[in-house]
């Protein structure tokens, strides 16, 4: 007849003699089997270096004309020249200087050159305070919407998007809106 009999991990070895009344026998097949452990003692492994990773935002640069003394960044758009048409260029310069800048206090960028330069980087690197957007083609991407012929601010810099020198140049009503903004601008 078998008995089952709860035994707790603390009862002495002693009275187990009252519970199991027969002697436990442990074969030569199974002594060899219990003498070697189940697993083999690990070895210490050496401590795994993980490498710091510092997530590092690239440096990004703009080729430009001028030296942007003031903050005046003008943004434009032509694919066969680097910054401005010779003949637009100058025009700039007259207007510009009948508002007392110069090239020096300007930063011309092509974005025709620039490979997907948004608001946020151009405002990052230049740091403007005035903003004149050349044409529609000029506009860069995640801007705030500008109405075309009206100063508005776009962050914290004041903006004027109007035409490019192209559809000013012989038409003299959007250059005539060109000057009415850019002179108080």
């Amino acid at each position: 007849m078998l008995k089952f009999v709860k035994v707790k991990l603390d009862t002495p070895l002693n009275q187990l003699q009252y519970f199991l009344p027969d002697d436990l026998f442990l074969l030569r097949a199974d002594r060899d089997a219990y003498r070697n452990p189940i697993a083999q003692p690990s070895e210490p492994l050496a401590p795994i270096e993980t490498p710091t990773i510092i997530d590092e935002t690239p440096v990004i640069t703009f080729k430009y004309l001028g030296d942007n003394q003031k903050n005046f960044l003008v943004l434009t758009h032509y694919t066969a020249d680097e910054f401005i048409a010779e003949a637009h260029l100058n025009a700039l310069i007259s207007t510009v200087t009948r508002i007392n800048y110069s090239l020096q206090d300007l930063a011309i960028v092509n974005l025709a050159h620039t490979q997907a330069a948004n608001w946020e980087q151009l405002s990052q690197f230049f740091k403007p305070q005035k903003l004149l957007i050349l044409g529609s083609k000029a506009l860069p991407s995640n801007l705030p919407a500008l109405v075309l012929n009206e100063t508005d601010q776009a962050d914290n810099c004041q903006a004027l998007y109007t035409f490019a020198f192209e559809e000013m140049m012989g038409n003299k009503e959007n250059t005539k809106a060109f000057w009415n903004q850019i002179k108080t601008f």
